[in-house]
């Protein structure tokens, strides 16, 4: 297995300072690039077709990233195959450095302003419509998966769970292969949209919107020193994909916990009306929903008490219940609440739509990702040139 030291490629053109980061798949190193003087992040991915699920997840990424260009989503700068053979079983990926994640933020006594919140929840959403823009659905925003610099920038990461938005005719029609595509146990069950968490077999774009109004909260959470950090709906269990057994059934017989995602859902939010239900297609995943006893929205003004009238009013719409009625991307940045610090060279749009044609083969062969791997090798060699 090739090391880091060994890569000539690599080492022409990136000095390695250390070594930063360990992980499941390799280790991550801390290195400059000799040309530009620009500090970068290179990953030692090893093993990767051990799993062919996880490495067709690194091949979405980094074909993903290579086709989106915003400053407000992480770039994979180059791929590196260590060795010119048909069997190579690890790569080099170099990225652009960032020097922490909001979890990590969340995680310390750092206290936000109203204009760091603001600039934040503003670039993520800047990327975040980039990104759509570019037919991609991101399925795992989080803390974790959201890179904050210094200076202020913010950077989306982590593409490995992403796909391309259903096309009208597969939404509309019965193809099975698209229907496989759209895996329901996405997005960390705290950031989860009620749409994947009642097993909608076709959802969009709109389940990002609502991560982003999970995350915005934390960060309206960081304005108030000295109150507990956490997230807004920190469920323990998720019915029907991972439920509580140990709780005791109620009406229909469900088992619905205190814990249970969409109780923690309702008890900020209240229970859901018949209008907000009319997106719901599984009739046992409606009778669940109406399992619940009724409960008011909670008073986001005592839980947010530092957040302004325009901040709040901005949150409710990321976090409506019903997918239609939640707020898009476009509508949030005409929001009054982003006015003082629009910023043209963030709004724009991507020009083509992403396209993965490995997406289409759920039964993809090891040597033929190996294949693409190597064409992504190719195309990034070609970008860096």
């Amino acid at each position: 297995m090739a090391s880091i030291d060994s890569c000539t490629y690599l080492s022409s053109k990136y000095k390695i300072e250390r070594k930063i980061g360990k992980g499941t798949y390799g280790s991550v190193y801390l290195a400059k690039e000799i040309a530009t003087d620009q500090k970068v992040a290179i990953k030692n991915s090893k093993s990767i077709f051990r799993d062919a699920l996880l490495a067709k997840c690194m091949l979405r990424e980094i074909s993903i990233l290579r086709s989106l260009n915003h400053p407000n989503i992480i770039k994979i700068k180059n791929i590196v195959i260590p060795q010119a053979c048909q069997n190579f079983n690890n790569l080099f990926v170099v990225m652009e450095l960032a020097e922490t994640d909001f979890r990590t933020l969340t995680r310390s006594s750092m206290t936000l302003s109203h204009e760091q919140v603001q600039s934040l929840i503003y670039q993520a959403v800047c990327g975040c419509r980039y990104m759509q823009s570019a037919n991609v659905m991101h399925r795992d925003l989080k803390p974790a998966n959201i890179l904050i610099n210094s200076n202020g920038n913010l950077k989306i990461c982590d593409f490995g769970l992403s796909r391309t938005c259903p096309k009208p005719e597969l939404v509309n029609g019965t193809d099975k292969q698209y229907k496989r595509a759209l895996t329901w146990h996405v997005v960390s069950r705290w950031y989860r949209a009620p749409e994947v968490i009642l097993v909608e077999k076709f959802y969009g774009k709109e389940m990002d919107v609502w991560s982003l109004g999970c995350v915005f909260a934390e960060m309206l959470g960081m304005m108030h020193p000295g109150t507990e950090r956490s997230a807004l709906f920190p469920g323990a269990s998720c019915f029907p994909l991972s439920p509580d057994l140990t709780a005791p059934p109620v009406s229909g017989g469900f088992f619905v916990s205190e814990g249970d995602q969409l109780n923690k859902i309702f008890e900020i939010i209240g229970t859901p009306t018949e209008e907000d239900l009319e997106f719901v297609s599984d009739p046992k995943a409606f009778n669940y929903v109406k399992s619940f006893q009724y409960k008011p929205p909670a008073d986001l003004s005592r839980l947010y008490p530092n957040a302004t009238s325009e901040e709040l009013d901005l949150l409710q719409r990321f976090l409506a219940f019903s997918p239609k009625n939640r707020i898009t991307l476009d509508e949030a940045l005409e929001h009054p609440y982003f006015t003082s610090i629009r910023n043209p060279l963030l709004e724009f749009k991507a020009e083509a739509q992403a396209e993965f044609v490995f997406d289409e083969n759920a039964d993809i062969d090891i040597q033929t990702l190996r294949d693409y791997f190597k064409r992504e090798e190719e195309l990034y060699r070609q970008f860096n040139h």
